[in-house]
């Protein structure tokens, strides 16, 4: 299903690069030299995929070959990597509350991608340059269409609590998850702490299957059939169900938390520096930001439409949790949800 998703949207969005901008061509020579560019990214490989093959369509003789690895992982990767000196990746599509600590050790490089002008301050590095946070991930409920009727679709996190919901449930874990922790830190700083843990201590007696620390095991499971409904990462509703005609969709709670969203940076040691400049361009442009959008993720470009199921929904950013404050709140929730 995800292949066809695939098959039907490239098509699609493939003649949208005549309205992207050209690129250096002194760039564009070089990048063809080194011929080869290397992503790592928290992107899930569905959707690297897709970017994978309108990149290479639209620069023919540039591979693309990609690594994906979900938070923290990713980031000791990295970190493991460019502090042995085994340069390895080109180009980062990472949590932007992760890169600071790269920035700090000089692994980022400051590249001033001309796409940048497409985006907010807000959604750029400060000092800009370092990176470029084109997409954001939305944190929520996923159902499946066939085990949840219409008029049974939560329309509030509350609704979780329900009778027929009881062990019927699944969740990234946000002991293990940083993004899931940020939803739960948005529901504390919502509905004020006692009432958030409250909230959580009923959702715990619900007995929901709890994975992690990436999201795909819950959407999947959504997707099957095997739980009705899931807390888990919006875009998966469309990368992994197949869209809109798939077996997924999310509940359209007011509002759906903003979990942070990857940032794409060029590494100061890449083994092919032009076409990660390149790739980092690519990224950023009105044409990936469209194939990014058809994919469900909420995307920041000035002016893109986002897809259907996302037009008019109410996103909200919550407290981001760091360090210590970080670490106290998921020893609490760990004790409520038995990991």
């Amino acid at each position: 299903m995800r292949w066809l998703l695939f098959a039907v949207l490239l098509p699609f969005f493939a003649p949208l690069a005549a309205r992207a901008q050209a690129p250096d061509p002194a760039l564009l020579d070089a990048a063809r030299k080194e011929g080869h560019v290397m992503l790592y990214g928290e992107v899930i490989t569905p959707t690297q995929r897709a970017i994978k093959a309108a990149f290479e369509k639209k620069y023919p003789g540039i591979t693309a070959d990609l690594l994906y690895l979900s938070g923290a992982p990713m980031m000791n990767r990295i970190m493991s990597e460019q502090a042995a000196g085994r340069y390895m990746a080109d180009v980062l599509m990472l949590d932007v509350l992760r890169m600071p600590a790269l920035i700090e050790k000089g692994y980022v490089a400051q590249y001033l991608s001309p796409e940048a002008t497409h985006y907010d301050a807000k959604w750029q590095s400060s000092p800009p340059g370092y990176w470029v946070q084109n997409h954001l991930y939305l944190y929520g409920i996923m159902y499946n269409k066939a085990a949840v009727p219409p008029d049974q679709v939560p329309t509030s996190y509350e609704d979780l609590l329900k009778p027929q919901w009881a062990g019927k449930l699944t969740m990234v874990t946000p002991v293990a998850n940083e993004l899931a922790l940020y939803f739960m830190a948005g529901l504390i700083r919502d509905m004020g702490e006692a009432r958030a843990f409250e909230f959580f201590r009923a959702l715990a007696a619900q007995k929901p299957l709890i994975f992690g620390p990436g999201g795909m095991r819950v959407s999947q499971g959504v997707a099957n059939g095997e739980f009705p409904l899931g807390l888990g990462f919006i875009a998966h509703v469309f990368t992994v169900g197949g869209g809109e005609d798939g077996p997924m969709a999310f509940a359209r709670i007011n509002p759906i938390y903003v979990v942070s969203g990857p940032g794409t940076a060029v590494l100061a040691h890449a083994p092919h520096p032009n076409a990660a400049r390149l790739f980092a361009d690519f990224m950023n442009s009105r044409e990936a930001q469209e194939l990014i959008a058809g994919f469900g993720y909420y995307s920041t470009y000035n002016g893109v439409q986002q897809s259907k199921p996302m037009q008019g929904v109410t996103i909200s950013t919550p407290p981001y949790p760091t360090a210590e404050a970080a670490e106290a709140l998921r020893q609490k929730l760990a004790a409520v949800f038995g990991q």
